[in-house]
């Protein structure tokens, strides 16, 4: 049953309806939204911001509370759709592993595009209804990772040195590959103080 009631132009309404309730409640959750490692001086008002580390407990509860209530909305700075942006997006990927694996948080790279397009960072604005958890972590040397470093860019007499130097840069970046150091792994939520 709802009623409505008006002074002065202001409309009150009142429902004892539990669904009503429900979706009141759904309305008043505010907007989540994550990023990896990033955020933009864009994402945030003129006035006091709060900074907050949570727990693990506290940022998995956060996430999948938004993400019940529809209310998760995941950015990155950048554009994780464009094929220039392949490394950010493996990035993106063993950061969302770890959280998966590690954290037992699950977001995915999915969850970074909209209908039609990766969500960018500047789509995150800090307010009363919404605030921005930003997931950080470090890296480690990746010890699976083994490279003959006395062959690293040493040609043999029938390849080019174009190959050589190919196979070289391929063997650099294998011996320089990094992993997400699972310990590592922190949130912080930003929030807006006041009015």
């Amino acid at each position: 049953m709802l009623r409505a009631t008006g002074f002065r132009g202001k409309v009150t309404i009142m429902s004892r309806s539990p669904a009503c309730h429900e979706a009141q409640n759904a309305m008043d959750d505010p907007i989540t939204y994550l990023s990896f490692w990033d955020v933009d001086l864009s994402n945030f008002p003129i006035g006091t911001v709060k900074k907050r580390h949570l727990s693990q407990t506290e940022a998995r509860s956060k996430i999948n509370s938004a993400r019940t209530a529809g209310k998760l909305v995941c950015v990155a700075r950048d554009d994780l759709g464009a094929p220039y942006c392949e490394r950010e997006r493996e990035q993106h990927e063993q950061l969302c592993a770890a959280l998966r694996n590690h954290v037992d948080v699950d977001v995915r790279l999915n969850d970074f595009f909209g209908r039609s397009c990766a969500n960018p960072l500047g789509l995150a604005q800090v307010g009363e209804q919404a605030d921005l958890l930003v997931v950080d972590c470090a890296y480690a040397l990746d010890e699976g990772a083994s490279v003959d470093a006395a062959r690293m860019g040493v040609a043999d007499s029938a390849e080019s040195f174009a190959a050589a130097k190919e196979k070289a840069r391929r063997r650099g970046r294998e011996a320089l590959r990094v992993k997400i150091a699972p310990d590592s792994i922190s949130f912080y939520v930003f929030e807006q103080l006041g009015g």
